[in-house]
């Protein structure tokens, strides 16, 4: 007679085992048991996942290895044929797995390694977002989409994980508007603050008015996967209208989708300060945080040097270079009226050196600068998650 302990544990259900997990993993989850349950009716003539699993149950040793393999061979093969990628495949595999394994199916990695098979990785060069492009669609967006689609740029958050915010999750006590992204709400399941250029403020400000603190800012949609596929459909839609409609070769993914704005965002980033900068504030999971750590104020005083290359409005980008230009202005004024005091003294040679070397540098960046921002030179592409 078996244990009551091991009958009450094989009772758990499949969502009280996954309960623990976020609620995006959890829609990840139900998204690849269902995706199996079509693909089992599909090509098994009408037959369920729980039929499948019968028929499996019932087979010797030897034959059940061969047939589970198969299944999942077919199973991957028939996701091909639905144009799904490889890399998404094996993430919705390292799921299935442990859908078999909750069936009573446990699956060696070796045995894994030797009978299943993915299609190499094809890695075409990516297209990078240009800001020709941006203007070009936000002729035909929608204030309210315009916000949000700018709060992806001033950010490089994931769609999903900026449709999960709530108006309790915005600061406005700083000089730009502070959002905190919580760590159940991102895919490598860490944290993080991130803000939003004026630009994007404004259109911020005016969708919070109205807001309850537990209301979601950009949707209306509880489920963050169904909310981000309709995000999603929604800038397809408006690609269209504009006439981008390129697409991959090797996939026949669109070449602009919502998460190009997160490549316009890091490439900037990377190219203003450094690539530990951008892949801390796009949350990259490769990236160690414990080693590389920024306070709110150094963070919110690099984000305003970032600023002015984010905006997206011409007249807002002019607006800000005139002011940049005149800080800049008043900053060399000063510069230039100590240098002529430590001249007149004669005195303090390591400072003046110090402060002529200082000018030089701030000078020579100005000009470097102006040349980017006016040619708006693309940048290399970098792939992210």
């Amino acid at each position: 007679m078996s244990s009551f302990l091991l009958k009450k544990k094989s009772q758990k259900t499949l969502e009280e085992k996954i309960a623990k997990k976020s609620p995006r993993t959890q829609e990840e989850y139900r998204l690849v048991i269902k995706q199996f349950q079509k693909f089992c009716w599909e090509f098994y003539d009408g037959r369920t996942d729980k039929e499948i699993f019968d028929e499996l149950s019932i087979l010797k040793e030897s034959e059940q290895n061969s047939a589970i393999y198969d299944v999942l061979q077919n199973w991957i093969d028939w996701n091909y044929g639905h144009n799904v990628l490889t890399s998404t495949l094996k993430q919705y595999f390292s799921i299935l797995k442990q859908y078999f394994h909750y069936c009573g199916f446990r699956l060696h990695p070796q045995d894994i390694k030797d009978n299943i098979e993915f299609k190499k990785r094809i890695k075409e060069e990516l297209y990078a977002l240009q800001i020709e492009d941006i203007q070009k669609i936000f002729t035909v967006v929608k204030p309210r989409m315009r916000g949000f689609y700018l709060a992806l740029i001033s950010t490089g958050a994931r769609p999903g994980e900026l449709l999960q915010v709530k108006k309790q999750d915005i600061d406005f006590s700083h000089k730009r508007i502070k959002i905190t992204i919580h760590p159940e709400n991102v895919k490598t399941g860490q944290g993080r603050s991130i803000w939003l250029t004026k630009e994007a403020g404004a259109y911020l400000t005016m969708r919070v008015r109205d807001l309850n603190d537990e209301d979601l800012v950009w949707t209306t949609n509880e489920n963050p996967m169904l909310a981000e596929k309709n995000a999603s459909k929604t800038f397809s839609r408006y690609c269209d209208q504009v006439g981008f409609t390129e697409r991959y070769h090797s996939n026949n993914y669109r070449k602009i989708t919502l998460y190009s704005f997160r490549s316009y965002f890091f490439n900037l980033a990377a190219d203003v300060h450094r690539e530990g900068y951008a892949h801390r504030m796009t949350g990259h999971g490769g990236y160690l945080p414990q080693y590389d750590r920024m306070s709110d104020e150094k963070k919110a005083d690099w984000f305003l040097k970032l600023e002015p290359h984010l905006l997206i409005d011409d007249s807002e980008r002019k607006t800000e270079e005139i002011a940049m230009l005149t800080r800049k202005n008043i900053d060399n004024e000063h510069l230039i009226a100590r240098i002529t005091k430590l001249e007149k003294e004669k005195q303090g040679s390591d400072e003046l050196k110090s402060l002529i070397d200082e000018y030089l540098k701030d000078y020579f960046e100005d000009i470097f600068s102006k040349i980017e921002f006016t040619k708006n030179k693309p940048h290399k592409n970098i792939i992210t998650s």
